[in-house]
């Protein structure tokens, strides 16, 4: 596993301070697009995985969204499940 990896790292007295700052800018990065999420959802009352996919690549330049659609799904189901967003019938919705 990745933290494995970087567990290794470490012991064999390399930094894994390279590991910690790219989750670390990783985390910075989900924290823009929730923002622009819940901007989303404000404008329109839900919208779907894919279509809030479609418009974070249209709209976010900085960081640039880079993400497969695989991975928001991940990063909105952890928000779903922090009760910050709701599922229902395959829209995302403000909770």
């Amino acid at each position: 596993t990745i933290g494995a990896t970087a567990d290794r790292r470490d012991e064999d007295g390399e930094d894994g301070g390279a590991v910690a700052s790219k989750e670390e800018q990783e985390s910075d990065n989900m924290a823009v697009y929730e923002s622009y999420i819940m901007g989303m959802l404000t404008n329109f009352d839900s919208l779907s995985l894919e279509r809030i996919h479609n418009m974070l690549k249209m709209f976010v330049v900085s960081p640039k969204y880079d993400k497969s659609q695989a991975e928001l799904s991940k990063f909105l189901q952890r928000l779903v499940t922090d009760e910050t967003l709701m599922y229902d019938g395959g829209m995302f919705k403000k909770k």
